[in-house]
């Protein structure tokens, strides 16, 4: 199971209240002072459950929740928590992505076992993703394997279609075949796609 999370509070003390709660349970802890500061690093982070404060300077956690929801489209779970939190703070909080939203003070038990049902749901839905991929690659035939793997390595119809002694119009074709096939419009999304095949199931295919 993934045992990540992230917090983010510009309250120090709370802040460093939280990160021992969850090192305790034997979490990896990334710790923020601002929102700001943990959108820098995003790229950089492992997927993990966010625990956010509401009302932090800057950027608040409402508005947090929504650039990471809304704008970036990005799945993992987030809870937000708030010692000043009115009823309709909450509720836009829950519509604008929040998984939950607690208001201080809360038992740490409490959050931990949001934290630990959140991530749950995180790996369950990741391993699902990662089934249907790996349905769609299993669809294709071994030509159109050999031409995805071509095409996501870099190489163009007309250098793929040299490497299989086939022309770069047939390429073409089958490229129009493995797109759909794998439910993708472009050859980024292919490549991210390819990548993410279980690397055990691509080497079986690969000698069929």
């Amino acid at each position: 199971m993934i045992r990540r999370v992230v917090l983010i509070d510009d309250d120090a003390a709370v802040l460093e209240s939280l990160e021992a709660v969850f090192v305790s349970a034997d979490y990896e802890v990334q710790a923020f002072g601002l929102a700001t500061d943990f959108l820098a690093e995003l790229d950089r982070l492992s997927p993990a459950c966010i625990v956010t404060d509401l009302r932090m300077p800057e950027m608040d956690g409402l508005t947090l929740v929504n650039r990471l929801k809304g704008d970036i489209g990005l799945s993992w779970p987030i809870v937000v928590i708030s010692g000043h939190a009115n009823v309709s703070e909450a509720v836009e909080a829950m519509r604008a992505g929040a998984v939950d939203f607690l208001t201080k003070p809360f038992a740490p038990q409490r959050l931990l076992a949001i934290v630990q049902a959140s991530l749950t749901d995180l790996l369950d839905s990741a391993n699902t993703a990662d089934s249907h991929v790996d349905q769609c690659y299993d669809s294709l035939s071994v030509r159109e394997r050999q031409i995805a793997e071509l095409l996501t390595s870099g190489e163009s119809s007309k250098s793929a279609a040299l490497a299989l002694g086939i022309s770069p119009r047939t390429v073409d074709v089958f490229r129009g075949k493995i797109m759909r096939k794998m439910e993708v419009t472009n050859i980024a999304a292919l490549s991210t796609a390819v990548a993410a095949v279980s690397p055990d199931l691509r080497g079986v295919r690969k000698t069929t």
